[in-house]
């Protein structure tokens, strides 16, 4: 799988990041923690790259919460 893009997120203990990898017909955005343990993943078949990249971005940013 080829990684596309990274996103960072500065938190207290650290920096978490979002990998954007390309998916069967889409994009994978992994989700890693500070300690670079994986948190969540999510699949966006059929969607844009500019879809994906926003998903991360806004995770990034504070304004999109993971719930698993």
């Amino acid at each position: 799988m080829r990684e596309i893009q990274t996103f960072f997120k500065e938190e207290e203990d650290g920096r978490a990041r979002a990998v954007i990898s390309e998916a069967d017909n889409g994009w994978l955005i992994n989700y890693y923690d500070t300690r670079g343990s994986l948190i969540s993943s999510e699949t966006h078949v059929g969607k844009s790259l500019q879809y994906a990249e926003d998903a991360a971005e806004n995770w990034a940013l504070g304004i999109k919460v993971l719930n698993g």
